[in-house]
């Protein structure tokens, strides 16, 4: 298969770290992976992989933009001979969407966000395909988005466990400080405030605290940046807090952390550094928002707090210092479960299976609205439709009210569907 991936940029985050996860195993089986962004510090990367990238600003949320850049992605599916259009954000999505019609190719989106309702976010539902990667995404999409739950794939973020080296929290333990750290964009949402507010808290109690809040804020957050570093100031917490902006090896961070907080107040698709520090080893407190509740079983694989409350936090951090043997318990079964579900093999297996499934599958769609004679005598037309598509062909009949009871258990047709224009479908607007 000859894949087409397409995103905002390839810097340092959840998706572009997946992306290129998921571009580097393509390779190796033999595939062809082709990335289409506005670039970023992971492109060298991605080519060293093997994988083919074209820079161009499909980050830019512009209806001018969109519609130039769709006839040169149209001329990059052509070129590079693309059977599957994936699409991993919105802008990029609505290229990739009307790109993929022109050529005529299958198109896939993954939802990496719980979207607010809005019709700029309905492309990401209209993939043949429609990848999520927990359960809450998945029923956001169908109940906000009505996305027919079939059209539904849940394939978990992963780990490269290649990376990370899994040590006990017993071992960190004995070099005598406690450092706890945050990894993530530096904006609002991240709830970098709350988890402040309770290392203050911990700071308290614990003297060898140490403080990690690892990610940049980007241009438009650098005032909430700058009210983090003042409320740092205003906790007394300067000497044990260290700003250490974006960090490429975080492998190498969460080797020195002896917790992880999340601390993220809206629905979180996912949280893959969850992951990524239960493979290092470290013990997670996370607040119980969106996929996390997915991710973390509560007291066995790591601890829950609700989301914006610091107390809550502050308690659960200091159980992990003060209970050596929890914090044992806690990361033994962690890594358990990320070996069993969330290994970059798996989401490569699982992804390339949606992949072959959606160029599979096909609809066929029969419209018949006229007389009940004359519906009658289309079954056998749909009895050689159904004989001609047997496999991965789903037939669906559209009928007027009237007639349904003519087609009511058909044996050649997968799903019967009704229009009734005298009442529910009254009018232009119903039709």
């Amino acid at each position: 298969m000859n894949i087409l991936q397409i995103l905002p940029e390839l810097n340092v985050g959840g998706v572009e770290t997946g992306t290129l996860d998921l571009a580097r195993y393509l390779v190796k089986m033999g595939h062809k992976a082709v990335v289409i962004s506005a670039g970023g510090s992971l492109v060298k990367d991605l080519e060293a992989a093997g994988a083919k990238h074209y820079e161009l600003p499909v980050h830019k949320k512009s209806l001018i933009n969109i519609f130039k850049l769709i006839p040169r992605v149209n001329d990059i599916i052509k070129r590079e001979e693309i059977d599957i259009v994936h699409a991993r954000s919105r802008v990029p999505a609505w290229i990739g969407f009307f790109a993929s019609r022109k050529t005529a190719r299958t198109f896939i989106t993954t939802c990496h966000g719980y979207y607010s309702r809005h019709p700029f976010s309905a492309v990401m539902g209209w993939g043949r395909r429609v990848i999520v990667l927990s359960n809450v995404i998945g029923r956001h999409m169908i109940e906000d988005f009505h996305v027919p739950h079939e059209r539904i794939r849940l394939v978990a973020r992963s780990v490269d466990l290649d990376r990370f080296n899994f040590v006990g929290p017993e071992t960190k333990r004995a070099a005598g400080i406690f450092n706890v750290g945050i990894i993530g964009r530096i904006t609002p949402l991240k709830g970098h405030l709350h988890f402040i507010k309770a290392m203050a808290k911990v700071a308290k109690i614990v003297p060898n605290l140490k403080i990690w809040i690892v990610g940049e804020a980007p241009e438009s957050k650098e005032a909430y940046k700058e009210q983090l570093h003042i409320l740092v100031k205003r906790l007394g917490l300067t000497q044990c807090t260290q700003f250490l902006g974006t960090q490429r090896d975080i492998p190498g961070i969460l080797s020195h952390l002896d917790l992880l907080v999340l601390a993220t107040t809206t629905h979180e698709a996912f949280g893959r550094v969850i992951v990524e520090a239960q493979a290092a080893g470290v013990p997670v407190v996370a607040t119980k928002v969106g996929g996390v509740i997915d991710v973390i079983d509560d007291e066995k694989t790591g601890l829950l707090v609700s989301a914006a409350d610091p107390e809550a936090m502050a308690q659960a951090a200091l159980r992990i210092y003060n209970d050596p043997a929890l914090a044992k318990t806690l990361a033994g079964r962690a890594i358990e479960k990320v070996r069993n579900f969330y290994t970059v093999e798996k989401m490569v297996q699982n992804t390339v299976s949606v992949y072959e499934e959606a160029l599979r599958s096909r609809k066929i769609l029969v419209i018949k609205f006229s007389s009940l004679g004359d519906i009658i005598l289309s079954t056998p037309g749909l009895r050689a439709l159904r004989e001609r598509f047997k496999e991965n062909y789903y037939i669906s009949v559209l009928v007027k009210a009237d007639f349904k009871e003519a087609l009511m258990g058909c044996p050649y047709i997968d799903e019967l569907l009704v229009c009734d224009f005298q009442n529910r479908d009254k009018g232009l607007a119903g039709f």
